[in-house]
């Protein structure tokens, strides 16, 4: 499958793409097959950036999920794209085993959304075993925004992924997360006893977070909140289905 998005928010007319793709094929098959495994934050609002600051987000590909996502012997990682939108400055995706944290898998300290590729990774790759966690940061630049930065699809809204390449090939394709619902929803709903502010459990999302008079100290609260709620873990597998994985508490 080939996959193209397009950005056109002013719908103008007689735009053509004349790019194009060559693909190589061969009749014999390669003793090995490869996959993608995309980690980071769910494309969703939960995931969400306040105006005027600078922020981190994490998504976390659990242990829990590589533990039954990927094959006894591990995969070896061999290229990886980093990606965000219009906001992202830095991103990279640490990588912890037993506890320790090893190098970074990958990582862009000056990112720009405007030039993004798949890097080969160095030394024949990266191995990453069953029980491995993979965390996935991403740095934002809001201060030009006066409008809250959604997370979503849209090219003014954010994403913060990795699109891993790897072989040999396992039945685990998406390892997300976003914050427990639960959590944000009690969030608003402090917002609105303690801050006076027009928010509520019962408001959409998206509603909550436009209603938020933004100040230093409540971006503070939601970077706290993103850092110690439970999370709400995304363990798919290619079919769609999810891997029986419970929602985890980030230590």
């Amino acid at each position: 499958m080939i996959e193209v998005h397009y950005n056109n928010p002013e719908l103008k007319a007689g735009s053509i793409d004349d790019s194009g793709i060559r693909i190589h094929y061969s009749k014999r098959l390669r003793p090995i097959e490869s996959g993608i495994l995309e980690i980071g934050l769910e494309y969703i609002d939960k995931n969400s950036i306040p105006p005027k600051t600078l922020m981190e987000l994490r998504g976390y590909c659990v242990s829990e999920c590589t533990r039954v996502g990927l094959p006894p012997n591990g995969i070896t990682i061999f290229a990886s794209q980093l990606h965000t939108h219009l906001t992202g400055v830095s991103i990279w995706t640490e990588h912890i085993r037993g506890g320790i944290q090893l190098p970074d898998l990958n990582r862009d300290n000056h990112y720009s959304p405007h030039f993004q590729e798949i890097r080969k990774l160095p030394n024949g790759g990266v191995q990453v075993y069953p029980g491995d966690a993979l965390i996935n940061v991403c740095r934002y630049d809001t201060r030009k925004r006066t409008r809250m930065t959604m997370g979503g699809y849209g090219i003014s809204d954010e994403m913060c992924v990795n699109y891993l390449h790897y072989y040999p090939r396992s039945n685990l394709e998406v390892c997300k997360s976003s914050i427990d619902t639960d959590h944000l929803l009690e969030y608003f709903e402090t917002m609105r006893l303690y801050e006076n502010q027009n928010t509520s459990r019962h408001y959409s999302v998206a509603d909550n977070f436009q209603n938020i008079h933004w100040t230093p100290y409540r971006i503070e609260k939601l970077d706290q909140l993103y850092q110690s709620s439970p999370l709400s873990v995304q363990c798919n597998q290619s079919s769609g289905q999810r891997f029986p994985v419970s929602n985890c508490l980030v230590i």
